[in-house]
């Protein structure tokens, strides 16, 4: 399969390196120091169970490329508005993006640009990141569920699973991917903000029991805000998801490293967007307007001095 990543950082680099190995041909589009090495001396990936090069294809640029079958979109959400747009070369009518972005506005986002009928939703759990220019680091093993947005098993989504599969990439097609997409935008929305806030990992955050009840607390307004919107979400996703969290392995979040190292952020895509479509649906967001409003400041990153 002919495949595009856009944005092959941290997710997008690791989900593409596994592709390219597995004989797929991939394009990786990236930028900077990052861009340079991968170019040079290939994407080294270092994974739980091993660590290994690949050669791969890399450009900063998408007409390059030409028509792919798929695209995968893994750039940060607050890129969005400039990169959707420079994703046309790339789509055809025969086209499947899949969106891996966080947050629950994706899809909407890029089928208003790329025409809906093309997109898929889809979510993504992992921990990986950029070590250094060329090299990604994966300390929890991915996982990505999606799904067409009329709940249909359709030949292409097959497809793709099979392919990503292939490539040794735990892939579930799930029925109904807005369920999916709102089920890790609870948990990461109130995950991400309170330990940017807090500038603490969430493994030592929730051995406090205020703080372990203020996560709570979001979750559940996130998961009314989802059920008022009409999303399908069992009413024990709190208790469900803080036992998740419990059980994971010590880990940054991206949005909190981002916080951390002065970068800009995806707040309004997290906490920014629980507010927002909290208030499109009449329904109160007092946790997350609290991380929002004392996040905000340095939501777009700390300038350079120099």
């Amino acid at each position: 399969m002919r495949i595009a990543v856009v944005g092959a950082g941290g997710v997008g680099g690791c989900i593409g390196g596994l592709l390219t190995k597995a004989g797929n041909d991939v394009w990786l589009i990236a930028r900077g120091e990052h861009l340079k090495a991968m170019q040079t001396n290939g994407l080294r990936l270092v994974r739980p169970g091993g660590e290994f090069t690949v050669p791969v294809n890399a450009t900063g640029d998408p007409a390059e490329i030409g028509l792919v079958d798929l695209v995968l979109f893994t750039v940060k959400t607050m890129q969005n508005r400039q990169i959707i747009t420079s994703l046309r070369p790339l789509v055809g009518p025969k086209t499947s993006v899949l969106t891996l972005q966080n947050g629950v506005e994706s899809h909407e986002q890029l089928g208003a640009v790329l025409g809906s009928q093309c997109v898929l939703p889809g979510a993504y759990w992992a921990s990986s990141y950029i070590k250094s220019p060329g090299v990604i680091v994966e300390s929890i093993e991915a996982r990505i569920s999606f799904g067409e947005l009329d709940d249909a098993e359709s030949l292409r989504a097959l497809d793709i699973r099979k392919v990503l599969r292939d490539a040794g990439i735990e892939t579930e097609l799930s029925p109904d991917p807005m369920e999916v997409l709102w089920r890790k935008f609870i948990v990461l929305s109130s995950a991400a903000g309170m330990t940017s806030a807090a500038q603490t990992r969430m493994s030592e955050l929730l051995k406090f029991p205020d703080a372990r009840k203020m996560f709570c607390d979001a979750m559940a307004e996130a998961l009314i805000v989802g059920l008022t919107r009409g999303i399908n979400l069992p009413d024990n996703l709190v208790q469900e998801s803080l036992a998740y969290m419990d059980g994971l392995p010590d880990f940054q979040n991206s949005m909190h490293s981002d916080y951390e190292n002065g970068r800009p952020t995806e707040l309004d895509a997290l906490s920014g967007a629980v507010v927002r479509l909290g208030k499109q649906v009449g329904v109160p967001t007092p946790v997350h307007r609290f991380l929002y409003s004392i996040l905000l400041p340095h939501k777009d990153g700390i300038p350079d001095p120099d």
